[in-house]
Formats: C-alpha cells, sequence, structure tokens
C-alpha cells in the first residue's frame, strides 16, 4: 500500500537538504519521514494500548469471523491515525523531542489506564494540572517508574540511535503529503468497509475513543489548552445582594457551616442504607438526609466550581464558571463574612475573592503527619477566627476526605475500624475487601469529623443561630467492572462516581428563629435532588434576597412557615 510513497531511504545531496543529514554506513538503517511515522505508529499501537485492545476485544464477540475482522479493521485504523499525527511531528530537529515526550506521556498514560481503568480526556487533564504536589506523591509507585523506564526512557534513547534522512523541502513536503493522503484514504476506507459496525460500536461505547494512546492525550491536551488560553474578566452574577427583613428582624447572628467533601459516594454511608454502620455518630445527630443526590461532575475540577455556581450541570462550562461570580461573591456582596479553610488541593476558583486559608501544610503534630493533615485540621484555631469579626459568617471547610489510592493515609491509625486494608497506591493488586476496608475507614473518620463540627457550632449556640450542610464533591469507584477512582466522562461514569452523600444539620434556634417545618423538611428529603439545589439553598438558609436566587432550587424554603 506505501511501497511508492515509502520506497527505501535514499542519499540525499547535502546542499539542498532542509536539515544537513548523517552519512549511513552501509550497515546502519536510515529512515525516511514515512518509515519512521508507520514503525513508530506501530511500536505506540502494541505496547500502549493494552487498555484499548482489552475494551475492544471484551466487547467484540470473537466466536464469529466478522467480531474478529472487525479487531483487526480497528487495529489497522488505529495504526495509521497514529502514523499520521507522528507523520506532521516528524520535522528536521523536531521529530526526537516530540516522539520523546510521546513516549514519556503515553508511558504514565498507559499505567493509569492499565492500573486504574480511567480514560483521559479534557476535564482529567485539568484535574492532573490543577493536582497538588502532595496529591501526585501518593500516586508514585514501583510500577508507575517501570512503566516510565520500559516505555518512556528507553524508546526515548533508542530514538536517538535511529537516523532519519529528509529531502529538500519540496521533495518532503510531497512525500508527507502523499502518506498523509494515503494514509487518511486507508483509514477511510477501512471504516467505510465495515461501517456499520462502527457506528454501533463507537456510538454505544465512546470511552472506547478516549483510550487510544497517544491520541487520547494529544487530543485531550490540545482541548485544554485552547480552551485555557484567555485572559478572563470576571464579572458578578448580582449587584442587588441583600439579608431580607426577616434575617435582619432575628435577635442572633447566623453561624453557617458548608463542609465540601471529597471522594465520598453514598452508597457507603451508614446513614444510606449501607450494610456497614459507618456513620455511627452523626446518625445520633438530628441531622436530615437527603439519600438521592447527584454530582456536577466526576472531578473535583468540575463538580467544586459548578456546585459554587448558580449554572446548574446543563449549562456548566468551565469558561462560563470561571468569567463570572458565585454563590461565595454573592454572599459577601451581602455583608456576611466568608471564610474558605482548604484541606486539599485549593478550591478551584470557587473562593478566589474572599478569606482562604490553606490548611494541609500546617505544623500541628497532632493532626498531621509531616506529609499532610488529617481533616481536623479545619477546625484548627477555628474559635480565634469566628471571634474576629461581629456579624453572620460563612465557614467552608474543604476535606481531604477519602481521596484515593492512598485512603489508609487519610485517617489517623488510630481510627483504623475495618481491617485488613489495602496500605498501596497500586488498588489493583490488593483484593476487594482490602481496598472497600481502606475506604470505609475513611468514612468512618469523616464520621468523626462531622460529628466534631457538629458539636462545635453547638458549643456556639448562646450567640449565633447554628446549621451546617455536608455535601460531597463526587463519588468513587472501587473496582467494580474494573474501575478504580473517578474522573470518568460523565455520560458514561458509573452511579458510584456521581451519587453523593448530602445532609444538614439545623440548631433548635436557627429552625424556630427561621420557622423551619422539620416534619416537612423530612418528607422532602426523600426526593431527588443534586448540586444544582446547592446554590439557591444556601441563599435562602441565609435570607439572602437577590435576582438570581430561584426559590425552586431551595429545598428549605417550601418549609418556611409564617406563625
Amino acid at each position: 500500500m506505501f511501497n511508492a510513497i515509502v520506497g527505501p531511504a535514499k542519499r540525499v545531496d547535502m546542499s539542498i537538504s532542509i536539515v544537513a543529514p548523517v552519512e549511513c554506513k552501509e550497515s546502519e538503517q536510515c529512515f525516511n519521514s514515512a518509515q519512521f511515522s508507520l514503525a513508530a505508529a506501530l511500536f505506540f499501537v502494541i505496547f500502549y494500548n493494552a487498555t484499548f485492545f482489552e475494551h475492544v476485544i471484551a466487547l467484540i464477540d470473537l466466536s464469529s469471523f466478522r467480531g474478529v475482522i472487525f479487531i483487526a479493521n480497528v487495529s489497522l485504523v488505529l495504526w495509521l491515525l497514529t502514523a499520521i499525527f507522528i507523520a506532521l511531528a516528524t520535522l528536521p530537529y523536531l521529530a526526537k523531542p516530540i516522539l520523546s515526550v510521546l513516549c514519556i506521556g503515553g508511558a504514565s498514560v498507559a499505567y493509569f489506564m492499565d492500573a486504574y481503568g480511567v480514560v483521559i480526556h479534557r476535564l482529567m487533564i485539568q484535574s492532573v494540572l490543577e493536582t497538588d504536589y502532595s496529591e501526585t506523591r501518593d500516586l508514585i509507585n514501583m510500577n508507575l517508574l517501570l512503566y516510565m523506564v520500559a516505555l518512556g526512557v528507553l524508546p526515548s534513547m533508542l530514538l536517538l540511535k535511529i537516523n532519519l534522512r529528509y529531502g529538500n523541502f519540496s521533495v518532503e513536503l510531497l512525500r508527507k503529503s502523499k502518506f498523509i493522503a494515503v494514509a487518511f484514504l486507508s483509514c477511510l476506507t477501512l471504516i467505510l468497509s465495515m461501517s456499520m459496525d462502527y457506528a454501533s460500536f463507537f456510538r454505544n461505547h465512546k470511552e472506547i475513543r478516549q483510550m487510544a494512546n497517544p491520541l487520547n492525550f494529544i487530543y485531550a491536551g490540545l482541548s485544554y489548552a485552547t480552551t485555557n488560553d484567555r485572559i478572563i474578566e470576571v464579572k458578578p452574577i448580582e449587584n442587588d445582594a441583600a439579608i431580607s427583613a426577616a434575617g435582619k428582624a432575628q435577635e442572633k447572628p447566623t453561624l453557617f457551616i458548608l463542609v465540601v467533601g471529597e471522594t465520598a459516594r453514598a452508597d457507603h454511608f451508614g446513614i444510606n442504607g449501607y450494610e456497614r454502620n459507618t456513620t455511627p455518630l452523626i446518625a445520633q445527630q438530628n441531622i436530615i438526609n437527603f439519600p438521592k443526590v447527584i454530582s456536577c461532575g466526576t472531578e473535583t475540577a468540575v463538580s467544586v466550581p459548578c456546585m459554587f455556581s448558580n449554572l446548574g450541570r446543563s449549562s456548566y462550562s468551565d469558561s462560563k464558571a470561571n468569567s463570572q461570580e458565585g454563590l461565595l461573591d454573592v454572599i459577601s456582596h451581602a455583608g456576611i463574612s466568608v471564610l474558605w479553610r482548604d484541606n486539599n488541593s485549593s478550591c478551584k476558583g470557587a473562593c478566589n475573592r474572599v478569606n482562604y486559608e490553606e490548611m494541609q501544610h500546617l505544623q500541628v503534630p497532632e493532626l498531621c503527619t509531616g506529609r499532610e493533615c488529617f481533616d481536623e485540621i479545619l477546625l484548627h484555631q477555628l474559635d480565634e477566627q469566628v471571634a474576629s469579626a461581629a456579624g453572620s459568617k460563612v465557614i467552608v471547610l474543604h476535606q481531604k476526605g477519602s481521596h484515593g489510592p492512598d485512603y489508609f493515609k487519610r485517617y489517623p491509625q488510630g481510627n483504623e475500624f475495618y481491617a485488613p486494608v489495602c496500605k498501596s497506591n497500586q488498588l489493583q493488586n490488593c483484593t476487594k475487601a482490602e481496598v472497600v476496608n481502606a475506604y470505609d475507614n475513611t468514612i468512618r473518620y469523616t464520621d468523626y469529623f462531622l460529628n466534631k463540627t457538629i458539636e462545635w457550632l453547638k458549643s456556639k449556640g448562646d450567640y449565633y443561630n447554628t446549621s451546617f450542610i455536608y455535601l460531597s464533591d463526587h463519588g468513587e469507584s472501587l473496582g467494580e467492572n474494573n474501575l478504580y477512582l473517578h474522573g470518568m466522562p460523565y455520560s458514561i461514569a458509573p452511579k458510584e462516581q456521581k451519587q453523593v452523600p448530602f445532609f444538614m444539620w439545623l440548631s433548635a434556634g436557627y429552625s424556630a428563629a427561621n420557622h423551619i417545618d422539620s416534619d416537612c423538611m423530612r418528607d422532602l428529603s426523600v426526593n431527588p435532588y443534586s448540586h444544582d439545589n446547592l446554590f439557591h439553598t444556601v441563599l435562602g438558609m441565609l435570607n439572602l434576597q437577590t435576582h438570581v436566587y430561584d426559590a425552586s432550587l431551595d429545598i428549605i424554603s417550601r418549609c418556611k412557615r409564617l406563625f
């Protein structure tokens, strides 16, 4: 197919070459750009795409001849598409550096796909770039290093020994154009020859396309770069936020805490019917639990800014969220003090214009390990913060929660209730029971932390009307269908990554001052809700009036009674 455009590598006159070539000895092999592109693409297809082919083969009936032919067809198409991209990158002086980057990037992507079953897309790239050092460190292990050496470093070193031949500009342009044209037409012919199979397969299994390495992370990286390369002007979403007359009439100011959970899935909370009593302490508090809640995204980089915006999941995009103010800005405009305390990898833009405290690297021996701090650090010296200013206050506590894969590091050793636990970040090498035990211990510790937070709020009841919400950003896969962690594209993400715990606690003083019917709240708690409700529910709880408030999305509004 390619003989006419590839042919044997020929020596060219150095005076007309676009790069001074190294003369090939008789015993050495020289490659022109077309030959090199085909060979490099074949190497990527064979050694970097185990997860891709594993998923394709699992979904195809290999007992049928057509199924075998389809897999062969897909393999050829992947080879040719990869070769086209490599041909575009095979340029004098740049080919080897670019291919080295692809090898290193492809090696890391291959490891995370093979080990955790993740797929690579734009939001995953965003999450990676916004991950802090401590989270990155938790992902490093010997298997990852072996992948990096075997599929990254060694191939990069081999590239240095390959002799590439380039013709003059016109010769090289013609050769490359012919190669790309023939490769593209060949891809098109292969796809059309089994068009019904392709249409059915990739319509029903869109995630497969995001497993083709290195095309997946190249496309995702370009997509991220093209949507995040401009200076964004942040605009207010209102100019009328104010405390309502009912709020001003209250004898005590409001003290409200919002705990943003991390990687907590609803079905592992005892209060949601989980077979283990992972929430014994908060179950004894007078909470209002909402068992049917879905998240806005499957990664922190999406869920957190989305839940603090008024966009809702159906209208959310990074560009929209980044170009407008959010919930905390509206609260601040109304004159209420706002503080964000973070034991995670930042607020993802949700707190950019309010008071912020980074807590995860404090040196508090009883609450920290030297590597990171446990979530109790979020309550450290909080009394002083509250006492420093008068009036109503909103405090956001952003947990480390159940962030994986090192679940066993998320809680103090004395809080290890379930054993044995997986004490590795290579979850696939642990038993399912060990992974679940470690994860459930993080939920038990979250239960302890949330109960402690509620008890702290109770201690402020003489001075404030206190209230509290806990809502996780997204869930987590624990090995179901060989998937681990989170971050799957929302349309194909399993329910384990989207169903999140959500409950609130209202002090007796707060309920009385706001005329809240507790029986009504419990009746409504069985309805389905989502992150979309948070923005409006918080505004309602704080008695804020503004045109961006939507009472239909405020969970509490229907249960306020005028006596």
